[in-house]
């Protein structure tokens, strides 16, 4: 290792969050002070100058090297991830939110991965939620080496939904052109499917983040995605995780066309299968929302599976409580095949 890298790079977004990111910042907890950087990149967001208050006061007392960027325009959330691995100079880079956080004394424990594997690409677990609804999600039984290949490949998409705590060997996607996915919001997870894909990775079994995902949403209504999608912005609306998945399916679809295989047809019947969260939210609503969702859900180019034909049904007619008391057990076998 050169004196002018490090072993790690802690790559964080920053969008208009100042007390989130100053928890972020000083949830950074490892023995390896010399090894690692931290690395924030401000995406031109109206609280820039606090923003960079807070990093320069974290900078005078950290034990981390840190590298500050501001950007002069609004990037967005997928270009934003580019300029970070370009500010980096870690062997590997490990991606956060800024409204995520570590939690105490696990990095070291998912850093010995590193040591002992030397991995293209890592991950772990992360608690989800808020409160008594927080969930342990991207949880496998034990670690273990993830083989390359389009099995992996198929079977792991949904780990890269949350890109925090996602870690990848910077020279394997520093050069990945990002342009063509701006505006997707999912650009992790072309870098996610590119490296499982040709090199494999590894799974360390530690509770690495919590997503508290408490901050400002800012999908949507910044500069660079034209400011207009409210559906982006309103997380709170039952048609906002279905125009978030336009972007995956476009990214899922953009690595099918680069590789030549058909993982969006094998997608598309996990999405199917995991699709009764949504009819179940759009149901609360009434029926006209209901067929709503139904609609706009047929028009967002998934391919469709007769396992949404009888969430349709059945929520529709039983209801979502009733509805998700027959459904909780099959489906919670059926997605548990892919954990194990």
């Amino acid at each position: 290792m050169t004196s002018n890298q490090y072993l790690l790079s802690v790559c964080i977004t920053s969008y208009n969050r100042i007390n989130e990111l100053r928890r972020c910042l000083y949830s950074i907890d490892s023995c390896l002070k010399d090894q690692i950087e931290v690395v924030v990149s401000e995406d031109c967001s109206p609280q820039k100058e606090n923003i960079a208050l807070v990093v320069e006061q974290y900078a005078k007392t950290s034990p981390f090297h840190v590298v500050f960027n501001s950007n002069e325009q609004n990037l967005g959330y997928d270009r934003n991830l580019k300029k970070l691995m370009t500010l980096a100079s870690g062997e590997y880079i490990l991606f956060l939110s800024d409204d995520d956080c570590f939690f105490p004394g696990k990095m070291d424990e998912f850093l010995s991965c590193l040591e002992n594997n030397k991995p293209a690409m890592a991950y772990g677990a992360f608690w989800y939620g808020y409160r008594e609804a927080k969930r342990m999600r991207r949880k496998y039984v034990t670690s273990h080496v993830i083989p390359p290949g389009l099995d992996s490949v198929q079977r792991r998409i949904y780990d890269a939904i949350l890109f925090s705590g996602l870690m990848f060997k910077r020279s394997l996607v520093v050069n990945i052109d990002v342009d063509r996915f701006v505006n997707t919001n999912y650009f992790q997870v072309f870098m996610f499917m590119t490296v499982l894909y040709n090199f494999g990775g590894y799974y360390q079994n530690t509770l690495l983040i919590d997503s508290v995902s408490d901050g400002e949403n800012a999908y949507g209504l910044v500069q660079s995605s034209g400011q207009g999608n409210r559906l982006l912005a309103d997380r709170e609306s039952v048609f906002s995780n279905l125009e978030f998945n336009k972007g995956l399916f476009k990214v899922i679809q953009s690595f099918d066309k680069d590789y030549e295989e058909n993982v969006f047809s094998k997608f598309c019947k996990e999405y199917s299968l995991r699709s009764f969260g949504g009819f179940s939210r759009a149901r609360e609503h009434g029926l006209k929302i209901y067929m709503d969702y139904w609609n706009r859900l047929k028009t967002s180019g998934i391919i469709i599976h007769p396992i949404c034909y009888i969430y349709l049904l059945c929520v529709g007619l039983l209801g979502s409580r009733l509805s998700g008391f027959l459904f909780a057990i099959p489906k919670k076998i059926l997605i548990s095949r892919r954990m194990n």
